[in-house]
Parts: structure tokens; C-alpha cells; sequence
């Protein structure tokens, strides 16, 4: 792997972390009607896991902020802003938090002089308004396709992502017949372009690794995505595209 797709693919992790969410504010272009909901965005800060391996980060999310808020961060050191996207499933449910405890268990070297369950970087935000979401754990495996990259590992996060009957859901199937849902996908915070994920092009010519199959589906029944504690993600951005995040199905 050379530097440049190193540095590429693990920029990708930051994508990976989903699930408490906001409106974006005003500038994002979050909108909704009783027949359409309101679109939910997500934006995240990320910390490396003292002592980890480069693709160990923890995931801080903040439910009131704006994008807005979130761009004026300047993150300390050893922080990093993840990326902005937008969520696609109908609902879901965060059922609890990352604890040190839990987390010790699969990073046995963290201690608990650098754990932060929450972080205060907006002045203007009452209390500690990032709080600790999820923890990629790793390990990173790095899927090439010049000049494109797919990362996949693993996330601990307690959480159900919940697809509607009648709602159209992105799929990605790897050669050894694993399928990955398309849950949250990139934007530009100060210019916010969201496609219809409703629309069977919404993708336009998307085209995924060699052996992988995209498919598209209206779903006859409700799909839920539970986590259990850990789940399996992939990061996969086109080239001159944005971050698409999926998760796999179980």
C-alpha cells in the first residue's frame, strides 16, 4: 500500500461512527413535513485511542449542535473532526454508551487517566455537549480498488437502525456474500446537496470493488440493523465522491 492510499483509506475511519444525531441548523438545509421527516444529520469528533493502533478512535457526537457549531471546533491535539452525513434510516435507538469497562475489555492496554466519556469544546454549549458514541476497535482491513479504497472493521456501539416496509435500501454484497446497508452518506456542511435515497439511481454510477455487487430493493418489511454491542462497517468513498457508510446485516 503506498503513503497516499494509507493516509486515504485511514482518513476513511472517521466515517465510520454513527448514531446520535441533529438537525445541522439552519445553513444545512434540514427540512420536513408530516408526509417527509426531517432529514437528520451527523457530525462527529474523534480522538485517538491513547496508546491504540493508528485506527483505534474514540467517537463524540453532540445532539444540539449545528454544523455551524461544529466547524468553528478547533480540535486539540490528538483530535480530528470526523466527517459530515447524513442519515438514512427511518429511526433508531442508541440504547447505551461506551463505558471504560467495556471498552477495557477489547483495548486491555486504555487507562482510565485517558478515558473522556464526554468533551467540551463550545463555550457557547452548556456542560460537556460531545459525548463518547462509539469506539472503533479495529482491526482495519483495507480494501483496494485504484484509485478508490473500502475500509472495514469493527465498532463497538450499542445500537438498532431501523429501515420502514416500503423504504429503499443500498446494498453491498462482498465476494464472500456478506452484505453491507448503505446508512449514512457524506455532504458538504456549508453547501448541503442530499440525494433522493428513495430514487433506484440515487448512487448514479456507483461501482463497488471487483466481486462486490450493488443492488438496490424496496423493502416488503421492516429491517432492522442491531448492533449488539459491536458492529462490522465499511467506509467507502468514489473517487471525487463523498464518504458512504454501511453496515453489515446480520
Amino acid at each position: 500500500m503506498t503513503q497516499r492510499t494509507a493516509r486515504f483509506a485511514y482518513g476513511l475511519l472517521t466515517s465510520l461512527f454513527l448514531f446520535s444525531c441533529s438537525d445541522g441548523g439552519d445553513q444545512s438545509g434540514s427540512t420536513g413535513t408530516e408526509e417527509e421527516p426531517q432529514t437528520v444529520f451527523t457530525h462527529k469528533m474523534m480522538k485517538q485511542v491513547p496508546g491504540g493502533t493508528r485506527d483505534q478512535k474514540f467517537a463524540y457526537e453532540c445532539q444540539s449542535c449545528t454544523f455551524e457549531q461544529w466547524l468553528s471546533i478547533e480540535p486539540p491535539p490528538g483530535w480530528e473532526a470526523g466527517p459530515a452525513q447524513v442519515s438514512l434510516m427511518d429511526s433508531g435507538n442508541l440504547r447505551s454508551r461506551p463505558s471504560f469497562e467495556k471498552i477495557q475489555e477489547e483495548l486491555t492496554d486504555l487507562q482510565e487517566e485517558d478515558f473522556y466519556d464526554s468533551w467540551d469544546f463550545l463555550e457557547e454549549v452548556p456542560g460537556n455537549e460531545y459525548e463518547l458514541i462509539a469506539v472503533n476497535i479495529g482491526p482495519a482491513q483495507i480494501i483496494q480498488y485504484p484509485p478508490n479504497a473500502v475500509v472495514r472493521t469493527q465498532v463497538m456501539r450499542d445500537t438498532a437502525l431501523v429501515f420502514d416496509a416500503g423504504t429503499r435500501v443500498h446494498e453491498l454484497t462482498d465476494s464472500t456474500g456478506d452484505v453491507f446497508v448503505l446508512f449514512a452518506y457524506g455532504v458538504d456542511p456549508e453547501n448541503v446537496v442530499i440525494p433522493d435515497f428513495q430514487d433506484p439511481e440515487a448512487l448514479g454510477d456507483f461501482t463497488p470493488p471487483n466481486n462486490w455487487t450493488y443492488s438496490t430493493r424496496l423493502l416488503e418489511e421492516e429491517l432492522v440493523l442491531d448492533s449488539e454491542d459491536k458492529a462490522t462497517v465499511l467506509a467507502l468513498r468514489p473517487l471525487a465522491g463523498l464518504i458512504s457508510t454501511w453496515e453489515k446485516r446480520e
